[in-house]
């Protein structure tokens, strides 16, 4: 018996077995399942070119020459939690004594910096097409510290009623109060991180709540009239093929819109952890990327369809912040660590301590910025569209006609099956493609080496 075989030995009826063969079996020989990247932003990828400082003055220049209707997205970042749960890789820990002071100086801190975005050209006056809260757990931080910022939003910012209002969250701070002030406050998409619906598992990576009381706070949710989406993870601890599709089936029965589905990321801030479960192993990849094409296409069976590389959603969950590029918006992002970009110019924020000493400076305390170059720019309609998981024909025919490589690159990724036809002449992304949306990106970007 082979090791697929093996893994699928037990699958639920839910597992389209064959058709995971057939895109595990069609990458060879060009790609390897635990070589996949994530897409990055250009700042990655090429340093910044300018300073903080620098990257402002730029900022103030260009915002005064942007036309007054073109819409744009705001993103505040929250990097606080209740715990910090041992999976975790993103930016975010829990904060020490003081909480109620040091929860207000940031919430100082971010709508200080709306105020000074507002007034640089005519911001202002430009619609506001959402308002994201992330993290961290923007929850965390209180229904009085949430009222301020939106309501420092709606002051400083040209909201309507079609903006709209996001947040991230996790069941254990999702009281039923706060749930209310948010209602109150406008909100109406909620995308939490579930992870997983197994005990054992949600028990290991500190998930407090049993799977029934997760169910129950979405539920609730959706109840309201919100879209939700949630955040599932491949590659935990004690983690069943079985118990992961479960959980995507049983999510869907209640209503979920949308589901963003990834593989444990191992970074240094989780590293430990991950190696006293084993994690670390070369071989997990495999598996983790059998399980995650088994989910893709239980999803896309049941009518979900993809708006981000690795978000299936419905026809209500159309994902506003994480698809503002292939609308051509602009972000407006504000906090620590937190990346925005303006037209071609993108700027990112420092770490928390160096973030909070920049508060009553005139200044957002931004870390560095650097403006895309001309070679970069020809990309990026299809760099966006990869991200997007869908490439339009007029994008696909100008890309083959600026680089003489491309028909070629796309045949790759035809016979590798990352991609397949969309309509007569557009492209979109299969389950594997989405697996290596950062690869296929980085095949792009040697076109400009």
């Amino acid at each position: 018996m082979t090791l697929f075989d093996s893994f699928f030995l037990d699958a639920p009826e839910s597992v389209n077995v064959d058709g995971v063969r057939y895109h595990w079996q069609s990458l060879e020989p060009h790609y390897n399942v635990g070589d996949w990247m994530l897409p990055l932003p250009p700042w990655r990828h090429h340093g910044y070119s300018d300073s903080g400082h620098a990257a402002w003055n730029i900022l103030q220049h260009d915002l005064s020459q942007v036309e007054p209707d073109k819409p744009f997205c705001i993103y505040l970042h929250t990097p606080f939690c209740s715990r910090k749960c041992n999976f975790c890789d993103s930016y975010s820990f829990k904060l020490g004594s003081h909480q109620t002071e040091r929860i207000q100086d940031y919430v100082d801190r971010l709508c200080y910096e709306l105020r000074l975005w507002s007034q640089q050209g005519n911001l202002s006056q430009r619609p506001v097409s959402t308002v994201h809260l992330g993290g961290g757990t923007p929850t965390f931080l209180g229904g009085a510290a949430l009222r301020q910022i939106t309501d420092c939003c709606r002051e400083c910012f040209s909201v309507s009623p079609e903006t709209e209002w996001a947040l991230e969250s996790t069941v254990n701070e999702l009281t039923p109060e706060i749930t209310d002030v948010l209602h109150e406050l406008g909100y109406r998409r909620l995308h939490i991180g579930i992870q997983t619906l197994e005990p054992q598992v949600r028990k290991t990576i500190g998930r407090l709540r049993h799977p029934v009381a997760a169910l129950d706070v979405i539920e609730r949710t959706l109840a309201l009239d919100w879209v939700v989406s949630v955040d599932l993870i491949c590659g935990l601890p004690y983690q069943t093929l079985t118990g992961f599709m479960d959980a995507i089936e049983i999510l869907m029965d209640i209503g979920v819109n949308g589901f963003s589905i990834y593989e444990l990321l191992v970074y240094p801030q989780n590293r430990r952890w991950c190696k006293q479960y084993g994690l670390t192993a070369p071989s997990r990849h495999l598996f983790n990327y059998w399980m995650f094409v088994a989910g893709a296409l239980l999803l896309e069976s049941r009518g979900f369809a993809k708006n981000l590389f690795n978000h299936w959603a419905d026809a209500q969950d159309t994902n506003i912040y994480f698809t503002f590029p292939i609308r051509g918006e602009d972000l407006l992002a504000v906090g620590t660590i937190a990346d925005g970009v303006f037209g071609n110019y993108h700027y990112r924020h420092p770490s928390y301590a160096r973030y909070m000493k920049h508060s009553q400076d005139g200044l957002p305390g931004l870390e560095g910025g650097l403006r895309r170059d001309t070679a970069f720019d020809m990309i990026q309609p299809f760099v966006k569209g990869i991200q997007a998981s869908r490439i339009s024909g007029q994008v696909v025919h100008e890309a083959k006609s600026n680089f003489p490589g491309m028909s070629a690159l796309l045949d790759r990724w035809m016979t590798c099956s990352l991609i397949n036809h969309n309509g007569s002449d557009g492209l979109k992304l299969t389950a594997s493609g989405s697996w290596f949306a950062g690869n296929l990106i980085a095949d792009l970007t040697a076109f400009l080496v």
